[in-house]
Formats: C-alpha cells, sequence, structure tokens
C-alpha cells in the first residue's frame, strides 16, 4: 500500500489517536517497577481535530517508550508503522511485519489492552467510541485488526453486549460529535492533504460512526435506549446527520440508509418524518445512487410503507415527487442486487395513487403521467444486466397492471395497456429491430412465463379486444413470413427458416401455456389464429414441397403444444388428418422430413393415423439410399408411435443394409446405426440384430475396425442394449472376439479392442454384477481351451482373465469355480489323445529316457497318425488345443493358489496330462515336427516352449518334494501323485505309441522322485513285475520300471540271463525279439554305471563275438545295429584286454555304416550315433597302458578308411538345419569331435569341404572350416613353388570363389535372428572370406597378385565391403565401437553375443582387406556413392585400422632390410615408427640423396606419397622422373608390403643405372 493510500485511510487511526490523546486522561503502567502512562491533555474543541495538543509523555519512565510515543505522534507513516512495532514489541515482545499503521496500531492496541486488563476500565469511555469506529471501516484490513482486537479484549458475546450497554452514553457521545461537529478542514490539514483525500478521510469518520450509532440501537434494548432518549431525539432531529443520505461517497449514504431503517422500524418517535422527507426524498430521489441503490431502495420501502406521507402531506420539495421518482427509476438497479427490483415493486404498492396517477390531472394528463412513470420504469429495466432482467420485468408487469387499475377511464386503461404491454408480445412473438427495446433478454422459458403473466393480467383488465386484435395481427404476420422465407437456394435458407420456426414455437409455447386452465373466451381467442396460422403453413409445405421447414416446424410446434386444443376444432382436425396422410409421405425425404414426422407421432390415436405412417414407411422403402432417407428412417424406427407399421420388417433390413455399408467404410451410414441403438424407444430384436452383425465383423478382417468402432459407439450410447445382448448366443461371442482382438499386432485394432472391452465388461457389471462377468469368461475359457483357430484367443488372455476371476469370486464359491476354470478328464483325454497316438520318431531314440524302447512302438498307422494331428485346428501362434490346454493349467497354477482348492481327482488329471503334454514339447522342441504339437517354429514360440517345459517340470519337481516330505508323505496332499504313477503304469502294456508315453511319464517321474528321496516300499513291490521282463512282450512296462526304479540287485540278476538268452538267439532270423532283447540289456547298462562289470568277462566275449557274427551273415535293421552298437560302447571298454579279430571286424562295420550313400532321413541319425559314439570309444582305447596289439593294428589299418568314411558322414545332405534337430546336432557335434582328430593328410581332397561351409549346421561348418584353415596355409609354399616352375597364374579354388559370388545385404537378413547364433548363411560367408585371406599366407609375391587379380575380375570385394559398412553401422552413421575387439586375429565364438562376434568377423576381414587388398578397398572406397558412409569410413579406418596396418608395413620393411644383400654401395633405409615414413638415402661424393615414403593417417585408403629430401649429382629433370617413377611404382602395386619394399628396390635399381 503507497504512503498516499496511508494518508487517504488515516480516519480510523486518527480517531484512536484522538481517543489517547484527549481528556487529559492517563492509565497505569503496564507491569513492572516504571510507571508507563499516558498523560493526555487537549484544549482542542475537537477530539479528532488534527490540531489537537500533542499528550504529556513526562509521566513515562521507559525511555523507548517514549520515543515511540513521539514517533507515532508524526506524519510519515512509515515512521508511525515502526513506533507501533517497538511499542507492540515492548508490550508482548512479538514484530509486526509490514503492517500499515491503521492495522499496526490496532493490532498494538489490543495487546495493550489485554495486557492492562481491569487497570484500563477507567479510560475506555475515552476509547470505546474510536474503538468501535474502527469496526465498520471501510478498508478491510483496517476493519479486521479493530474486530480483531476487539474480540481480544472482549472475547464473548455477553462481554461484548456490556461494552454497548455500560458505554453506550459516551459511544453516542463520540459517534455524534463526530457526525456533527467534525469537518472535513478539521480533520486534516489543507497544507499537507489533498482535497481528495481530506473529503475520504470525512467520509470514513462520518460513515464509522453512523454505522456505531445504527449497531448501538441493533444491540441495545428499547429499555436500554430509553436511558438515553433524549441524545437519541436530539441526533436524530438534526438536519445534519440526514443530509449525509445525499452524500457523494456510497459509504456514508449506505450507513445512513441503515440507520434511517433501523430508526423508522424501532425508534419512530424519535425522528421528524418532515426532514426525513426533505432529505430523503427530495433531495436523494435525484442524486446518484450507484453503490447504494439498493440500500436506498430498501429504506424507501420501509419509509413509504411506514408513512406514506412522505410523499404527499409531509412532502416540501420543490420538484413533484412523482418527476424525482421517474429520475431514480430511470437509473435502475445501479449495479445493485436484483432485490432492488423486488423494493421497486414495493415501494409502487404502497405509494399513494395520487403520486402515481394522480386524479386532479384534466383529461389525459393521468394516462400522461401513468406512461411516464412507466416509461422511466422501462428505461430503467433496459440498462440491467441479463441476471437482474427476470425480477425487473416481472416488476415491469405487475407495475403496469396496478397502474392501469389508477386510472379513471376504460379508454386509458387501454390505451396504457396498448403502449405498455402489447408491444412486449409483438415482440416475443415477432422480434424486430425497431422494437428492440422491448426484448426481455432471458431464457425462452423465463421470457414465455413474464408474456403469459402479462397476457393473464391483460385478461384481468379486461383487455380481450386489445389481445384478439394483437394475436390476429401476429399471426398474420407470422403467416407472411412463411410464406416469404427465404428459398432453398438462397444463401439465408437456412438462417430464414430458422427464424420461422423460433417464432412458431414461441407462439404456440405462449398460446398453450395461456390456454392452459384458461376460459372459453380466452380459448376461442387463440383458436381462430393459431388455426389460420396451422392451415397457412400447410398450404405453403405443399406448394414449396417441403422446402420451407419453418413451415413445417409451425406444424410440429402446433401438434406438439396445442394438440388438444387445435384438434378440438373441426376443421382443423380436418385439415390435418388430410395433411398427414396425402401430403406427408411425398414429403418424407424433403427438409421438412424431422417436423413432419414429430406431427405425425402427435397424431396418434386420432382417426386414420394408421393409415398415415404405413404410407410414411412405403415412402421410405421406395425412396433410393440418400443421407435423407436415412434421417427419416433414423427417425421413424425410434419412435415407438411408427415402429409397428406394416412395412416394419423391410424398415429392419433396411438399417442391417445401412450397418453394411458402414463395416464396408462407408462413415455416413454409421449415424442411422448409433441414433437406432442409441434410442430406448428401438425395438430389441433389431439391436441385438445389429449387434450380432458387428459382432460377426469382428472376425473379418477388413471389417475390424469399423465393427469396434461401432461397438464403442453402441457402449457409450446405450449400455443396456449391450447388457441384453450379452445373454443371447450370439452375445457370448463378442467378449471372447474382443479379447483376441486385444492381442493384435495392429496397434490401433489392440488399442480399439481393449477401449470397447473394458465398456464392455463395464456394462455386464453394472447390470448383473460380477457373478454374470464371471460366468461368462468361465464360458469362454472352456469354450477356448476346447479348441483352437486363428481367431482364438491367446492363452497368455485366458490366464488373465481366469487370474481376475479367481481374485474377485468370494469365498464360499471358490471350489465350484475352480473346478470350472480347470479342465475336467473329458477334455483332458480329447484333446490329448490324437498326439499320444503319434509314434515317436526314431531318431528320438538318442535322446529319449527310454532309449532304444522307441523301436518297438508299433508304427502300422504312424504316416496317418501325424497327418491327422497336424491337421488339427490351431491358434494364431500354432498350438494345438493340448498344447494351449497344459500351457494355461501349468501357468495358472504356478501364478495363484488355484492348486490348493483342487480335488484329489483333478490333481491326479492335472499332473497325468501334464507329464506326458510336458515330454511331447520336449520331444517337439529337440525335433522339429515330432509330434506337431505346434506347427509354428520360431525362435518366439522356441522360447515359449521352453519356458513352458521348464516351469512344468519344476512345478512337478516341487510336488514331488512335497511328497517327499516325511510329514506329508501318506496325506491325501500328496495322494494323486500315487494315482499318476499307478495310472502311467496301467497304460504302459502293449506297444502302441500312448502305451511309449505312459511309460516314459512313469519312468520320469519315479526318477525324479528317486533323485529327490530314494526308494520306498512302494517301488519295491513294483520290482517283483522283473521277474517277468525276461520272457515277456511288454517291453515298454520293463523299460519304464527299469529306468525309473534303477534297483541294482534285480537289474544285474535280469542282465546276466538276458545276455544269456541274447547269446543263444539267432538276431537274422528273430529281428524283433532280438530288439526286445537288446533294449533291456542297453537300458540295464546304459543307465546303472558301473552295472556291466559284474557280467564275466567270457560272458561278454561270447556276446562280442555272436553279434558280430550277426552282423557279418546278413545286414540287419538298424534299430538292430544301432542297439548292438551300444552293447559295444558299454562292454569294448571292460574287455579290452582281449585279443582277437573282434577289433577289425568291430571298425570294418563302423566304416562300413559310415561308407553307405548318405542320406538325410532322420530315422538313419541312431545308427550313426551310436557308431560313432562307438569310434569315440575306440579311439579312447588305442593307445592306453592296457591296450593290445590287435586293437592297435586294427586302428591303424582302418584309418583311412575310417578317415574316408567320417568325411562320407560330412557330407551327409542335411534337410532342415540342426538347431530344429537336436538329434541331428548331437550327430554333428560328435562327428566334429571325430574329424578334428584326424590327421590332415588323410583326407584325400580337403576341397570337397569347401561347401560344407554353408550347411544348416555350425558343427559341421566350424568342423569344415578348421580343416581347411588349417589345411590352406600349408599348401602355398608348394603353390609358389608351382607356379614359379609352371610359369602359369594360381587361382583361388573355384568352389571357395564360388562361396563369396554373393555378399548377404541387410534387407537378406531383415528376419534373421541373432539371439541364439550368427545366422549360418552369414557365417558361411564371413568364413569363406577368412579362408580367401588364409591364401595370402605364405605366398609368394606372384601368386598374392594372382590371387589379387581372380578377386578382382569377380568383382567380390565390393559385396563384402558394402555389407560390412551397412551392419557395423557407418552407413547411419553410427560406426561400431572396434576397440574392444582384437582386429589382427578372430577366434570363433568368444563375445558375449552374436551379433558381437559377426562385428568382430567383420572387422577383421576389413582389415585383412586393407592388408592385402589394398588397391581393390581404396577403389571401393573412392567409388562410393554414399557421401555418409565415405566420411564415416575414412574417420572410423583412420583411428581403428589405420594404425595397425602403418605398424604392419612398417614391420614388413624392417624386417626386409636385412634380408638384402650388402653391397660397396652405399644405399641406407631407414624405418620411422613415429613420423610413419621410410628413407632412402644414397651417398655421392660424401653427401647424401635422400628421398621419403609417407604413409597419410588413414593409409592404405589415401596412398603413401613420395617426396625429394636432398638431390645431389642429378639434374631437376632426372630427380624428378626418379620421383614419379618410384610413386607410380607405389600407386599401381597390387600388394602393400610389396609396395613399399619394391619402392625401395626400384630406387636403388634407378641409382645403378644412373651409376652404369
Amino acid at each position: 500500500m503507497s504512503k498516499k493510500q496511508f494518508k487517504s485511510q488515516a480516519s480510523s487511526s486518527r480517531a484512536v489517536s484522538g481517543a489517547f490523546a484527549s481528556r487529559g486522561q492517563g492509565f497505569s503502567g503496564l507491569g513492572g517497577p516504571a510507571v508507563v502512562g499516558l498523560g493526555l491533555t487537549s484544549s482542542s474543541s475537537s477530539p479528532l481535530s488534527y490540531v489537537a495538543e500533542p499528550p504529556d509523555l513526562s509521566r513515562i519512565s521507559e525511555p523507548n517508550v517514549v520515543v515511540a510515543l513521539k514517533n507515532l505522534l508524526k506524519k510519515d507513516s512509515t515512521t508511525k508503522a515502526k513506533a507501533l512495532e517497538d511499542l507492540q514489541s515492548y508490550v508482548l515482545s512479538t514484530g509486526v511485519e509490514e503492517q500499515v499503521v491503521e492495522d499496526a496500531l490496532l493490532e498494538a492496541w489490543g495487546h495493550i489492552a489485554v495486557s492492562c486488563g481491569k487497570r484500563i476500565a477507567r479510560h475506555m469511555p475515552n476509547l470505546v467510541g474510536a474503538w468501535l469506529a474502527g469496526l465498520h471501516d471501510n478498508d478491510r484490513p483496517v476493519a479486521k485488526a479493530a474486530q480483531d482486537s476487539f474480540r481480544h479484549v472482549f472475547p464473548t458475546q455477553h462481554k461484548m453486549r456490556a461494552v454497548w450497554k455500560v458505554y453506550q452514553s459516551p459511544i453516542l457521545e463520540y459517534s455524534r460529535d463526530a457526525i456533527l461537529k467534525e469537518t472535513v478542514q478539521s480533520l486534516s490539514d489543507e497544507r499537507t492533504v489533498s482535497p481528495d483525500d481530506a473529503e475520504a478521510k470525512y467520509a470514513r469518520v462520518v460513515g464509522t460512526n453512523i454505522s456505531v450509532i445504527t449497531d448501538s440501537l441493533a444491540e441495545l434494548s428499547t429499555e436500554e435506549t430509553t436511558k438515553e432518549h433524549g441524545l437519541y431525539v436530539k441526533l436524530f432531529n438534526d438536519t445534519k446527520l440526514w443530509k449525509f443520505s445525499s452524500h457523494h461517497d456510497a459509504f456514508v449514504r449506505r450507513a445512513v440508509y441503515k440507520l434511517l431503517h433501523v430508526v423508522v422500524s424501532g425508534q419512530r418517535a424519535a425522528v421528524d418524518f418532515g426532514i426525513l422527507s426533505t432529505t430523503i426524498l427530495a433531495e436523494a430521489l435525484n442524486i446518484d445512487q450507484s453503490g447504494s441503490a439498493y440500500d436506498y431502495s430498501d429504506v424507501l420501502y420501509v419509509l413509504t410503507k411506514t408513512k406514506s406521507e412522505v410523499w404527499t402531506d409531509l412532502y416540501t420539495g420543490k420538484k413533484p415527487a412523482v418527476k424525482g421518482l421517474r429520475q431514480f427509476l430511470k437509473k435502475g438497479s445501479q449495479g445493485g442486487p436484483h432485490g432492488y427490483w423486488t423494493n421497486v415493486e414495493r415501494i409502487l404498492c404502497y405509494i399513494p395513487s395520487s403520486i402515481i396517477a394522480p386524479t386532479w390531472a384534466g383529461d389525459g394528463e393521468q394516462l400522461l403521467v401513468a406512461k411516464e412513470l412507466l416509461e422511466a420504469l422501462h428505461d430503467g429495466i433496459i440498462k440491467e444486466p441479463r441476471v437482474n432482467l427476470p425480477v425487473a420485468w416481472n416488476t415491469y408487469v405487475a407495475t403496469a397492471a396496478r397502474v392501469s387499475t389508477m386510472l379513471i377511464e376504460e379508454q386509458d386503461r387501454q390505451r396504457l395497456l396498448q403502449a405498455a404491454i402489447a408491444p412486449l408480445f409483438e415482440h416475443f412473438i415477432l422480434p424486430k429491430q425497431e422494437l428492440s427495446r422491448w426484448s426481455i433478454g432471458v431464457s425462452p422459458a423465463l421470457a414465455t412465463g413474464i408474456i403469459v403473466k402479462a397476457f393473464q393480467n391483460t385478461i384481468k383488465l379486461g383487455g380481450y379486444q386489445l389481445l384478439e386484435q394483437e394475436l390476429q395481427r401476429c399471426a398474420e404476420s407470422l403467416i407472411e413470413h412463411i410464406k416469404t422465407s427465404h428459398p432453398e437456394q438462397s444463401r439465408d435458407y437456412a438462417k430464414s427458416q430458422d427464424a420461422v420456426a423460433a417464432e412458431a414455437n414461441r407462439w404456440f409455447s405462449l398460446t398453450a401455456e395461456v390456454s392452459r386452465d384458461a376460459s372459453e373466451i380466452v380459448k376461442q381467442i387463440l383458436i381462430e389464429p393459431s388455426v389460420s396460422l396451422v392451415e397457412g403453413a400447410m398450404e405453403v409445405v405443399k406448394a414449396r414441397n417441403g422446402k420451407p421447414y419453418g413451415a413445417a416446424a409451425t406444424i410440429e410446434a402446433a401438434m406438439r403444444l396445442l394438440p388438444s386444443v387445435l384438434m378440438a376444432n373441426a376443421n382443423a382436425l380436418e385439415a390435418m388428418t388430410k395433411f398427414l396422410n396425402e401430403d406427408v409421405p411425398s414429403l418424407i425425404l424433403s427438409p421438412s422430413s424431422p417436423y413432419l414426422i414429430t406431427a405425425l407421432c402427435a397424431f396418434e390415436g386420432r382417426p386414420r393415423f394408421e393409415k398415415a405412417r404405413d404410407a410414411v414407411a412405403q415412402a421410405l422403402l421406395r425412396a433410393p439410399d440418400s443421407p435423407a432417407r436415412n434421417a427419416a428412417l433414423k427417425r421413424v424406427v425410434t419412435t415407438s408411435a411408427l415402429q409397428n407399421s406394416a412395412h416394419s420388417i423391410e424398415l429392419d433390413e433396411v438399417i442391417l443394409g445401412t450397418l453394411r455399408k458402414a463395416m464396408k467404410g462407408h462413415e455416413q451410414s454409421w449415424g442411422l446405426v448409433i441414433a437406432v441403438l442409441d434410442s430406448s424407444m428401438t425395438p430389441h430384436p433389431l439391436t441385438d440384430q445389429l449387434l450380432a452383425a458387428m459382432t460377426e465383423s469382428l472376425s473379418v478382417d477388413l471389417e475390424t475396425s469399423p465393427a469396434l468402432h461401432g461397438l464403442d459407439l453402441a457402449t457409450k450410447h446405450n449400455g443396456k442394449a449391450i447388457r441384453k445382448f450379452s445373454t443371447t448366443a450370439d452375445g457370448s461371442k463378442l467378449l471372447s472376439r474382443l479379447l483376441f482382438l486385444i492381442e493384435s499386432p495392429i496397434d490401433d485394432i489392440a488399442h480399439q479392442a481393449a477401449t470397447v472391452s473394458v465398456a464392455v465388461e463395464s456394462s455386464l457389471s453394472n447390470d448383473k454384477g460380477l457373478s454374470h462377468v464371471s460366468r461368462s469368461m468361465i464360458e469362454i475359457i472352456n469354450k477356448e481351451l476346447d479348441g483352437a483357430g486363428p481367431t482364438s484367443l491367446s492363452v497368455d488372455s485366458l490366464i488373465d482373465q481366469a487370474s481376475k476371476i479367481l481374485q474377485q469370486i468370494p469365498s464360499a464359491d471358490r471350489s465350484v469355480t475352480v473346478a470350472q476354470l480347470l479342465p475336467d478328464s473329458a477334455q483332458w483325454s480329447i484333446v490329448s489323445k490324437p498326439f499320444l497316438k503319434i509314434p515317436p520318431n526314431l531318431a528320438l531314440a538318442i535322446t529319449s529316457p527310454m532309449g532304444g524302447a522307441v523301436y518297438a512302438v508299433d508304427r502300422v498307422d504312424a504316416k496317418t497318425d501325424l497327418q491327422a494331428a497336424l491337421e488339427i485346428s490351431r491358434d494364431l501362434n500354432g498350438y494345438a488345443p493340448a498344447l494351449r490346454m497344459a500351457i494355461y493349467v501349468s501357468r495358472l497354477i504356478e501364478e495363484s493358489d488355484i492348486f490348493e482348492h483342487v480335488s484329489i481327482k483333478q490333481r491326479t488329471e492335472i499332473v497325468s496330462y501334464l507329464s506326458l503334454l510336458v515330454n511331447l514339447a520336449s520331444d517337439n522342441l529337440g525335433l522339429q515336427g515330432a509330434n506337431h504339437l505346434w506347427n509354428e517354429y520360431t525362435p518366439e514360440v522356441d522360447d515359449e516352449m521352453a519356458r513352458f517345459i521348464s516351469r512344468t517340470q519344476a512345478l512337478i519337481a516341487r510336488w514331488l518334494e512335497t511328497a517327499n516330505s516325511s510329514d506329508l508323505r501318506s496325506t491325501a496332499e500328496t495322494e494323486f501323485l500315487g494315482a499318476a504313477g499307478h495310472r502311467f503304469l496301467e497304460g504302459s502294456s502293449g506297444l502302441s505309441a500312448n502305451a511309449y508315453n505312459n511309460a516314459r511319464a512313469f519312468s520320469v517321474l519315479q526318477s525324479e522322485l528317486l533323485e529327490s528321496n530314494g526308494t520306498t516300499t512302494e517301488m519295491a513291490l513294483e520290482e517283483s513285475l522283473l521277474k517277468d521282463f525276461r520272457r515277456g512282450s511288454d517291453v515298454f512296462l520293463a523299460t519304464a520300471l527299469l529306468t525309473g526304479l534303477k534297483v541294482r540287485k534285480e537289474s544285474m540278476k535280469l542282465c546276466n540271463e538276458t545276455v544269456a538268452d541274447l547269446t543263444g538267439l539267432n538276431i537274422t532270423q528273430n529281428d524283433a525279439e532280438g530288439l526286445r532283447q537288446l533294449i533291456i540289456i542297453n537300458t540295464i547298462i546304459q543307465n546303472q554305471d558301473g552295472i556291466a562289470d559284474g557280467i564275466p568277462q567270457q560272458r561278454l566275449v561270447f556276446l562280442i563275438k555272436h553279434l558280430l557274427s550277426n552282423l557279418g551273415q546278413s545286414i540287419p535293421s538298424s534299430p538292430v545295429i544301432a542297439e548292438i552298437f551300444k552293447v559295444f560302447t558299454v562292454v569294448l571298454p571292460i574287455i579290452k584286454g582281449i585279443y582277437g579279430s573282434h577289433w577289425t571286424e568291430i571298425l570294418r562295420s563302423i566304416t562300413t555304416v559310415w561308407s553307405q550313400k548318405p542320406s538325410s532321413n532322420d530315422e538313419e541319425l541312431p545308427i550313426v550315433h551310436a557308431s560313432l559314439r562307438l569310434y569315440a570309444t575306440v579311439r579312447s582305447l588305442v593307445g592306453d597302458e592296457d591296450g593290445n596289439d590287435d586293437l592297435e593294428d586294427a586302428w591303424k589299418e582302418s584309418l583311412s578308411a575310417s578317415s574316408n568314411g567320417l568325411i562320407n558322414l560330412l557330407k551327409r545332405p542335411q534337410a532342415v538345419s540342426d538347431d530344429a534337430n537336436q538329434p541331428l546336432r548331437m550327430v554333428n557335434e560328435l562327428l566334429a569331435r571325430q574329424i578334428a582328430k584326424v590327421p590332415i593328410e588323410h583326407l584325400e581332397d580337403p576341397s570337397e569341404l569347401y561347401p560344407l561351409l554353408y550347411v544348416d549346421s555350425r558343427s559341421i561348418q566350424e568342423t569344415a572350416y578348421g580343416v581347411l584353415h588349417e589345411h590352406i596355409p600349408s599348401e602355398q609354399e608348394q603353390t609358389s613353388l608351382e607356379v614359379a616352375l609352371s610359369k602359369m597364374d594360381a587361382r583361388l579354388p573355384d568352389e571357395l570363389l564360388s562361396l563369396i559370388l554373393e555378399a548377404p545385404t541387410a534387407e537378406s537378413l531383415a528376419d534373421a535372428t541373432f539371439e541364439r547364433t550368427m545366422p549360418l548363411h552369414l557365417r558361411g560367408y564371413l568364413l569363406s572370406w577368412k579362408l580367401v585371406f588364409d591364401h595370402f599366407t605364405n605366398a609368394s609375391y606372384k601368386v598374392k597378385a594372382d590371387y589379387v587379380e581372380n578377386i578382382k575380375k569377380g568383382t567380390y570385394l565390393v559385396g563384402l565391403l558394402d555389407f560390412t559398412f551397412d551392419f557395423l553401422g557407418h552407413s547411419m552413421n553410427k560406426p561400431a565401437d572396434a576397440s574392444r575387439f582384437d582386429i589382427i586375429s578372430y577366434t570363433p565364438d568368444m563375445e558375449e553375443s552374436p551379433q558381437k562376434d559377426a562385428q568382430w568377423l567383420l572387422i577383421h576381414l576389413y582389415y585383412l582387406a586393407l592388408r592385402h587388398l589394398p588397391t581393390l578397398s581404396r577403389t571401393w572406397w573412392m567409388a562410393c556413392q554414399n557421401r555418409q558412409t565415405v566420411l564415416a569410413v575414412e574417420v572410423w579406418t583412420e583411428k581403428y585400422i589405420s594404425p595397425l596396418i602403418i605398424a604392419a608395413e612398417l614391420t614388413t620393411v624392417s624386417d626386409w632390410i636385412p634380408t638384402q644383400a650388402t653391397d660397396s654401395q652405399a644405399l641406407t633405409i631407414k624405418v620411422n615408427q613415429k613420423a610413419k615414413e621410410i628413407t632412402a638415402g644414397y651417398e655421392v661424393d660424401d653427401q647424401t640423396m635422400q628421398i621419403a615414403i609417407k604413409l597419410p593417417p588413414t593409409y592404405p585408403l589415401h596412398q603413401a606419397t613420395v617426396e625429394g629430401i636432398n638431390r645431389v649429382g642429378v639434374d631437376e629433370k632426372k630427380w624428378r622422373s626418379w620421383l614419379i617413377n618410384t610413386q607410380g611404382v607405389i600407386t599401381f602395386s597390387v600388394s602393400s608390403p610389396a609396395s613399399l619394399h619394391f619402392s625401395l628396390v626400384s630406387v636403388h635399381s634407378y641409382r645403378i643405372n644412373l651409376d652404369l
């Protein structure tokens, strides 16, 4: 607040200061020995005068208080505020923050008063007046400070009232003196205070003290105020007090009006009404009442009601009172509230009629006075804000009616109504610019109410004729407006028709309200013009073909608002009937259609309505498709009165057709569909048909998005329809389809589906609660588990929904709901049976825990069963229903507590089928297509299957661990595991695939149980079954128990007996029995370590020889051979010391298998795998300390044949990558390990291995590369020698060049994945380049040059470098960081990720390209069209590659220098590694001729340069010739190392020639 504001607001503080400085009083000290008092004396006549004598401060002992009080008397506001702060700090030791003088003074005063307590009582008469005056200061902070201080000292209402009662006399005296005695000049020094500030101060002093008197009268009772009756009378009869009612300050006026209100209401005897009439009426009526108009109107009403004579007998003003009244009314509320107009109405009710319409006036003058009064009132209303208009116009209407009753002449009354009321009617119905001042300016409903009130008042005053004339005139004008409304071609067509419609609506709104409870006379007045208006509108609509819809709106408004009155008229009824039946059908597509349809609906129940309705429906069916027809259809179908026409079915078909158009992308058609769905009047069958059609469209790709859009709109507009539809057969598909679409890869579709799904679920919950949603979801889940298809929900979605249900279901329903959420036995059986019937692939004998038992499975219908499984319908991921069910159950059990609420029977079903299906999943994961449990083989699906297998195995292991706990082993909680085991054993009989799968499941389950806890009593009972295995045919049951139980004693006995049986069996004659016995033997010896050691060696030797004899007689089946080899693999280490020809026969049998024609058939894999294992075993025995000479000799003899056999296996064709075939991968890895141990000299033609670099096997690829990588460098010296002798050109192998002919591109690798390994075709290409560069190792310069020429002619390098810098990110200016790699060398599979491994190999190949092919590399770089790549490669090469190349080149020269023969010539060559240059010097006549070859930082992208350092003994021309020739040698050299030292040789040669 500014200092100027401090000055202008100083009156209250002056009042308080005056109180402090008056009467010569003081009060005692404020605690403590020192007496602090204010001895204040003054001889001034006014206690508030600015010339008051300063107080006597001599009695105050505290110097700081004296200083503060002196500063308080100064004029500067800041000084005063600081003084008050110091004073308050002294009293209470608290600060006053940034307060103005008044605030701080009053706050400080409050604290002082509280501190003084009762000691202040004797000073109160001098203080109380000023204190109370501060309560009413118009500066809010000041008033608040005063109120707070007052409440602080007098905290209760009782104490506050006591102040008014006890100090009534001094309060009145203080206020009286302030009001009557003070002047502007006495309060302010005109030398320092501006006139405006002085006036403001005076106004505040007067206003606050008037308010104090008002509060005194309000707080005190009549008996209490009577004690000071004389003071009140003297004050209230002083004209000066009431003259303040005309003061220019609104604050003062309001204070006076409030005081007068209290005085007139309770102190009537103490006031002179004559004075009041003069001051309040004669003077105050004529001034500007802004800010006080409401208070003035209020006191004027009280004064008029109490003493109406103030307007007449007591009025002494020079001007007539009515003139002042008109002037007051013309100004309106002047910013006041609408209560002002309420007061005005009440004033005019109590004011004498002689003032409003004086009877003494002559002819016409009474009417003139009344009209002038109403005009003044009207003028005031025009200025009002919108919020006041309703009350103001009601006041005007009521006043007009009252004033008209005061007129003596009837003719004058009618004239007054014509002038004051009739314009309201006309402007309300037909607004005109010239009548704009009669605009009511409020909402239509409020305006109608005001006009109706005016209409009713006019009727009460007998204005029938006036109303009849006005209505007829308005009707005629409205008809004329209808006829002359703009045509459709006009730019203002819509504006014109809307105006007509609005006029008609106001007409019938008014007539409808008036006609309610009206007399017949009034109704007759209304009917005639209304009928003529409707008939005129009909004629215009027909004549202009429905285009002037304003006319149709007139008909619609009549039928909607005034139907009973109009239809009671026979002519109107006949005209309307004819119009609706004969004309409306032909106009149904016109712009008037909406209004005509509404009018037709309003006609329901009257004669010939049905005929008109059917005619309209038929007209719509005949009409062509158009937006107009859709709009009409929308209204007809959603209107109950029109739904039961004879053509309802046809209309429904039209709407369904419109929906189909919307589904095809016709956006405009949605309006009709959604309008039909939105209407609560639409028939339910039609709604269901529409929703069913949209649900079906969710399955059509091109219609999915439109259908979701439609369903979204439907949920927003009619959730009830969705709820009802969901209970229908078609409705059950809706949630399922939405959940499916939520997982769509198209983000927009997924988002739309999620939005609609939430809305639909919300609608279902709102209707039937959670139970209905849960039932719907459970039904969907079971349906999705029973079958699968392209539109099936994902398993994740099913689990999410099941989890939500589990979280929300009440405890009481949990068991029932859990049983419904999990599949039952029938469901498991149906989906699993097709896959359990499929015989396992023979290749699985390598990986299956059942081993060779795989061979025994009956395969009669193998192809049929496998094809049947392949044809089973699947979801989008390729999952069969059985797999979906298994994943769903395993994850649901893992992620919730559902298993705790499952019955023992259902638990048995779960563990049984999970065990079976997880084994099938393991087979299909290890061998792609083994059983087609899923048929989409992608890395993502493989990862998901691996997670499923791991999760399910962990789940079963956890159950087994629980079962093995001593405290739970026999409880019902684990009974299901025993039941599952017995179930597996019962299903293991026979040779069917199902028996095999049950036996395998038992084996796995029992093995895990053994690992966790050891044998049990229950297992001992099963061991008795082993006695039947020697002669029995249940090989699966035997294998299951042998692999599952691992009971050594019984197994040893069975093994010895079976060995004895097998030794005497002719396998070639009884292949099946031989295979069975071999399976039993291998099951025992392969799964129980060391058990074969217990068999006598002689028996084993007989067995070996017997088996070899069977191999030699005729070739047994592959399974038999594989099982024989497996027996050999275990037995041979035991009999390794036995001499004999069996070693040679065994190795011969192995090579015989390897030498057979290569086949890609997976069924051959077990025999290859068994032979390789056997070969590895024999290899391990060679050179053993306990070995024998026969073995050694047999090994050496077979070495060549076995090497060729291994190579033959290596060349075996592979139909698929071994990444998708675990048995094949195991064979390849085993083969690779064996080939790696074959000496290179035993390989007849290693070049045959080149094609293997592109085979789909990582291990084969690595093996081929390893052999060739070792072989190629060792052959280069021989190649160099042959080339030198034959003088022929060397060539890179064509087989190798064909491998690098086609370089990969970023596009070709778009679908490749680097998650597990580098793509094999990419790896093969890059390793082929590595072999190309291997040819440069140990090769002569001539051979290297030939190789470079080979590469140059084929343009192979361009493809490599293009791909390299695309892959490394140079083309995107984001090159890989080469600092983390060993650029000079490369070791496969050393990096953390395949992508990093590929980057390393590419960087290494680029390094080799710059080393061996610098010119070709430079040519590629210079020809590159991508400027960004050029710059990125240059910078990157300079940073990472060039330093290595330069160091290698300089090292090569350094190594070359000592190899040159020394002679007498003084040629010296020096290498400067730091300067990256080579200098050549030749001593001539004690001086040195020198040149330098400098390598740039980006070498070899930029070539080396030759500079002359010192020319000696030759002319400039010769010298330059030498430099140019040397530069040419470097430039056109094809091999970088040769280019440098060859240039030095050329320098030497030039010098020799010069000497010669």
